[in-house]
């Protein structure tokens, strides 16, 4: 496996090796950042947790997000990284838009790490395969796209696709595809023709409807259009913080209505509190989706990988250098170059039982928070692939 094999839907086509050579070099200020509590989880939010289907709807057990360190094969500290995270299941990209032969080529790859750590990973193929995961200690891995420009027109590709066991679809990136308009498009532009017949194939293969990156009016064309619920897997309350990433209320509320689940991100475009998002501004995110979609419609899905980022002078000088690249090839949004690709406070393998334990000091009962960390994801899934 090269290295260059697991790069994520983020850097399909900026030249990641000279990206990488151009990197490493000492940032220009030295930067300090927020780190996780130390202080111990309460016995009952550590029982919750360890007994509870925890899922994030969109992350990596590799390299995620900025190309360092380099993506390739899973190293001993991601697989270690994968038993001390404590989750069930992840929704794992696979696949970049606008290139078919670089996503089956990816799928193959992922696959191969499934076979070659079945102590660890576990492919999601059918529903029951997430509480087999949860009874075996193992990291159910879940296939999904994020953008489908690489299909072009071709909806048999769906069908392909899902023969590959790719079980949840996002029909747009940033930019505009032949489905419809991504976030960085105008509200005018929605979902096309085609993706309308999309979603109905979709649906038709039992394939979850993913609208995150969609710009608003895709969200809600797409929510309209599909015959079962649908999912945002990872966004922000434009309402809280006003960025193109974040999603405002009306399609919160519409993909709640439908039946769907909302996943909140640890993202820049939470807004700045003062550079990077705080642990307080995500949960000021996380409490308003729960106030407007619903404790049934809510969970999480952070957009990080599994192994928390080093948060280096290096690290950050490829922040830098990777948001001006997807500037250049038309795929970037404002803010991704504030500060770290992630809420500093909650970076942490266990990052969803530090969300729990928020949730808790917040006065929400047991049974919301279960909901929240896993348990709202996985009716989904069980209402959408049925078996």
């Amino acid at each position: 496996m090269t290295n260059d094999a697991l790069i994520d839907r983020r850097h399909f086509s900026l030249g990641a090796a000279a990206l990488a050579a151009s990197v490493f070099a000492p940032a220009a200020r030295a930067e300090s950042w927020a780190v996780p509590s130390t202080a111990p989880i309460q016995p009952r939010i550590r029982a919750l947790y360890d007994r509870s289907i925890v899922i994030d709807a969109l992350a990596s057990p590799s390299t995620w997000n900025v190309f360092y360190p380099a993506p390739g094969p899973l190293t001993a500290e991601q697989l270690d990284n994968i038993r001390k995270s404590g989750l069930t299941a992840i929704n794992l990209t696979v696949g970049k838009p606008g290139t078919l032969i670089e996503t089956v080529r990816e799928i193959g790859l992922w696959l191969r790490q499934i076979e070659l750590h079945p102590d660890r990973l576990l492919l999601v193929r059918r529903h029951a395969d997430i509480a087999a995961a949860k009874a075996q200690k193992k990291l159910a891995v879940i296939f999904g796209f994020q953008g489908m420009g690489m299909i072009g027109e071709d909806l048999t590709l769906i069908d392909t696709f899902a023969d590959y066991s790719v079980k949840i679809m996002q029909l747009t990136y940033n930019d505009k595809n032949a489905l419809g308009a991504g976030s960085s498009m105008p509200e005018k532009e929605g979902l096309s023709a085609l993706g309308r017949e999309a979603v109905a194939r979709m649906n038709a293969r039992n394939i979850l409807v993913d609208l995150g990156h969609a710009n608003p009016t895709t969200a809600l064309d797409a929510t309209g259009a599909s015959s079962g619920p649908v999912t945002i897997s990872h966004t922000g309350c434009r309402a809280v913080f006003d960025s193109q990433r974040n999603l405002p209320d009306p399609v919160l509320r519409a993909v709640a209505e439908k039946g769907g689940v909302v996943g909140i991100y640890l993202m820049p475009f939470l807004g700045n509190d003062p550079i990077a998002p705080s642990k307080a501004l995500f949960m000021r995110h996380l409490r308003h989706a729960i106030d407007i979609c619903g404790e049934d419609h809510v969970g999480i899905g952070t957009d990080q990988s599994i192994t928390p980022i080093d948060i280096s002078p290096t690290y950050m000088a490829m922040v830098r250098k990777t948001a001006a690249a997807r500037k250049a090839a038309g795929i970037g949004a404002p803010g991704e170059a504030d500060g770290p690709i992630t809420v500093p406070e909650l970076n942490s393998a266990r990052r969803i039982e530090l969300i729990a334990a928020e949730l808790d000091k917040a006065k929400y009962p047991i049974s919301t928070i279960e909901k929240v960390i896993g348990g709202n994801f996985d009716r989904l899934f069980r209402t959408v692939w049925h078996v």
